[in-house]
């Protein structure tokens, strides 16, 4: 349900300007294995963090900043909880040396996320400051 509620604040904040429904490709994850399908919620859970990371310096609008900031906290609280059920005590290992979350550009998001997506996502338009 959380994600429902991040993907429809971002459809109203973005509007016009949203991605459309996208069509996944699930097909790569063995769907009878624990680790498979933890391994890509991980993988999922970890670029949401990364992309709202590295997203932040691109919203102007304070009000959003506040929620986007909201949203990466629950969204890294996923990715602990998935991190711990894969290999106990493991939850923070996806910080850098400084001790930050890591930050992805919509790109490389995009360029990864790409893995799992049978549409195709014209990025030309996103801006980069």
């Amino acid at each position: 349900d959380h994600e429902i509620a991040h993907r429809e604040f971002f459809k109203n904040a973005l509007g016009s300007n949203a991605i459309p429904g996208l069509e996944v490709d699930f097909s790569m994850i063995n769907f009878t294995s624990r680790d498979s399908v933890l391994a890509t919620a991980k993988a999922f859970e970890d670029l949401g963090v990364s992309a709202y990371n590295g997203a932040g310096v691109l919203i102007k609008d304070a009000n959003y900043l506040t929620l986007a900031g909201k949203i990466v906290s629950v969204e890294a609280r996923h990715a602990a909880l998935i991190r711990d059920l894969l290999s106990n005590g493991t939850f923070a290992d996806s910080v850098d040396a400084n001790a930050l979350d890591v930050s992805k550009s919509p790109n490389e998001v995009l360029a990864i996320a790409g893995t799992y997506l049978s549409s195709v996502i014209d990025a030309s338009n996103l801006p980069t400051s």
